[in-house]
């Protein structure tokens, strides 16, 4: 099915009017403007608003309960100077077997 000039044109010119028209609109939306914002939009700006929640502050005494349940400690120590390299033993490049036997010299 052949395309006409025209309608390519017509297709180009919309692609460009889209991208035109969503440029524009993010940059409205960038605007500092709380009053072109709907009520929705505009997330405790408005001093009537509650304060946010509090996040729950832990039993006893707010501190929190260290170690964790359901924690181990790790098997490997961060902290000091051992390369990190030295703390997993390193893997073999091909697996071990057993050597073949030798073989003999066949006779024709």
């Amino acid at each position: 099915m052949p395309v006409n000039e025209a309608e390519e044109l017509f297709a180009l010119a919309l692609i460009f009017v889209v991208h035109v028209v969503g440029g524009l609109m993010l940059v409205w939306g960038m605007l500092e403007g709380d009053e072109r914002r709907p009520r929705w939009w505009r997330h405790g700006d408005d001093p009537g608003d509650p304060p946010p929640p509090s996040a729950p502050r832990p039993p006893s005494g707010g501190r929190a309960r260290l170690p964790l349940a359901g924690s181990a400690p790790s098997h490997v120590r961060l902290r000091d100077e051992t390369p990190l390299r030295d703390a997993h033993p390193r893997s073999p490049r091909r697996p071990s077997r057993a050597p073949l036997p030798e073989r003999s010299p066949q006779r024709r």
